[in-house]
């Protein structure tokens, strides 16, 4: 398998709709930090948002939610529409939105800690390395907080809480290559903790083959890293035959809004890689739940996995988070 690393950058004009909005700085970092370790050992922080103090022991829970920002990296909303969404459950559910910062984010008005973990704007979305200071996957900064915040030591009671990981928009990308490759999961299985992921409105998904939806006059790049797994990061210690398997064995579901189909809508991906995946994030969706159906029946697999549309919602994270299906399927 070919590795190496590609980042996104300005140079790159048709990349997404209004594809400059990512690169203006965050208003707010969030005031939680948790360790992240490296493979070499060496250890940065990544900031984040949560329901409780996470440098204390952990309360009797029974749930965890993990959600993933979007684009713009405003984990503070996302934060937010998250623990709305919990209502009821919120008293035996922690919410835990981790903040994948970019250069841009870390100006001299920043007061963060010394080794907090930044990345290029795009590339904390597909698990690439930190620009700095330590050279860790954005993925592996998850592994570090599901291990974290699961093992019995961190939690007073010693129960095993129901782990469960979404992310919208970007967030969706992000957690559906998260859902393919990652490794804590599978930690947490053999340890009897079932993980969910929730995949909302991704702008493009990541795909087994080069077998796409819809031709594109140049397919140079279809394939690669995040599309497809031609130069992936060096986190990805699998084959797309074996990272297919695991994705079809996990606990999935995608989620789309109904009114999510606006071709020049804000960051959607415009490049060949993402049109020869479909129009809009809507035919995407569509397409990609598809796709997965057939490689399950191809492999002899019954996926977990499912696919439902939000009637009447579009792209907004709130909107998403708040719909009682979506709800259910967090809190279930």
């Amino acid at each position: 398998m070919l590795r190496g690393m590609r980042q996104i950058t300005r140079s790159d004009p048709a990349f997404a709709v209004q594809n400059e909005e990512q690169y203006r700085s965050t208003k707010t970092i969030a005031d939680q930090y948790f360790l992240v370790q490296s493979d070499d050992g060496e250890v940065g922080v990544l900031p984040c948002h949560a329901s409780l103090r996470l440098d204390l022991p952990g309360p009797d829970i029974e749930r965890l939610l993990v959600v993933v920002h979007g684009a713009l990296r405003d984990s503070d909303r996302y934060f937010e529409h998250a623990w709305m969404a919990a209502k009821d459950d919120g008293s035996s559910t922690l919410v835990v939105a981790p903040q994948f910062l970019a250069g841009v984010d870390l100006g001299p008005q920043a007061t963060v800690p010394h080794n907090t973990l930044y990345w290029d704007v795009e590339g904390w979305k597909g698990g690439e390395r930190a620009l700095g200071p330590v050279p860790v996957s954005s993925f592996t900064a998850m592994d570090c907080l599901l291990r974290q915040l699961t093992e019995p030591g961190w939690r007073r009671d010693g129960k095993k809480p129901t782990v469960v990981i979404i992310g919208n928009s970007a967030g969706g990308q992000y957690v559906n290559r998260y859902a393919a490759v990652g490794r804590a999961p599978d930690e947490l299985a053999r340890a009897g903790i079932s993980v969910r992921f929730i995949i909302a409105n991704p702008s493009t998904y990541l795909y087994f083959d080069r077998e796409r939806p819809v031709a594109v006059r140049d397919e140079t790049s279809i394939n690669r890293w995040r599309y497809g797994f031609d130069f992936p990061p060096d986190y990805v210690d699998t084959t797309p035959q074996e990272s297919l398997r695991r994705y079809l064995e996990r606990d999935v579901t995608i989620v789309l809004g109904s009114e999510d189909r606006d071709g020049a809508a804000l960051l959607l991906e415009v490049s060949a890689a993402a049109m020869a995946q479909g129009a809009n994030r809507l035919e995407r969706g569509i397409y990609y739940d598809k796709y997965i159906r057939g490689l399950a029946r191809a492999a002899g697999l019954a996926a977990r996995h499912r696919t439902i549309k939000l009637a009447g919602v579009g792209h907004a994270a709130e909107d998403v988070l708040a719909a009682p299906e979506t709800r259910a399927i967090m809190f279930g």
